[in-house]
């Protein structure tokens, strides 16, 4: 019998802070309001003293939480103070209420506006090589049936490979926030890479876009992609 490994634990910090994190979104510590001392969590998340200070002080990076003299950690308005590294907990919290769809068709349309404002930056001096590898690349891996995983990071790698053609460090950052929500919901995932054959043509047809400088053939058949992974994500 062949063992597969084990998936990772949360560690106790990872676990008091997703737990905080929970209540901020869910509007269970609301804006404005003052967390309990340390000693108090602690006491309420079967934790240790350390280990909420190190949750608090993640959350706070995230701009969830500020630190008021004298008055301890005060939640923030994330809607307004928050940044894009928020999206793969906003996606678990809503995926919990039963609102994943709702999020991913944002996080898709975001998706579909960033590609826009890419093919716009595309030095058509610059040569293709890079993304056409990256095609023929994702192509072996959908022809091997390779994992979802390796279909996604592989998928991935050819968007990365657009976003790096227009030179622009700004867009390549937008990017990041949709991969980690696709990392860490396989639903979406797997939605994603159910139909990887159709996407390959899709790459194609935006690398023949790209070298004749038409690409608003590839815009819409990326539309009609992201119509069809809602589709499944919704099926039962």
């Amino acid at each position: 019998m062949e063992l597969q490994p084990l998936p990772p634990r949360p560690s106790a910090v990872d676990a008091c802070a997703e737990r905080l994190e929970a209540a901020v979104l869910s509007g269970e510590l609301p804006v404005g309001s003052r967390l309990p001392p340390e000693r108090t969590l602690a006491q309420r998340l079967g934790v240790n003293r350390v280990t909420v200070r190190s949750a608090l002080a993640r959350l706070a990076s995230a701009g969830l939480l500020r630190v008021r003299q004298g008055s301890g950690y005060v939640v923030r308005d994330f809607r307004h103070e928050a940044g894009s590294g928020l999206l793969p907990g906003l996606a678990e919290h809503a995926r919990s209420e039963g609102r994943l769809r709702d999020v991913v068709e944002d996080l898709l349309l975001v998706r579909r506006h960033l590609a826009r404002a890419v093919l716009e930056r595309v030095d058509a001096s610059r040569r293709l090589d890079e993304v056409e590898r990256a095609v023929d690349a994702f192509e072996a891996e959908v022809r091997a049936g390779a994992a979802e995983e390796r279909l996604a990071e592989a998928d991935i790698a050819v968007l990365r490979s657009i976003v790096d053609l227009t030179g622009s460090v700004v867009l390549g950052l937008c990017l990041n926030p949709i991969v980690n929500v696709l990392a860490e919901l396989p639903e979406l995932r797997a939605a994603v890479c159910a139909d990887a054959e159709q996407s390959v043509l899709g790459y194609r047809a935006l690398l023949a876009g790209l070298s004749q400088s038409t690409t608003a053939a590839a815009l819409e058949a990326l539309e009609a992609r992201d119509e069809a992974t809602l589709a499944r994500l919704e099926a039962p």
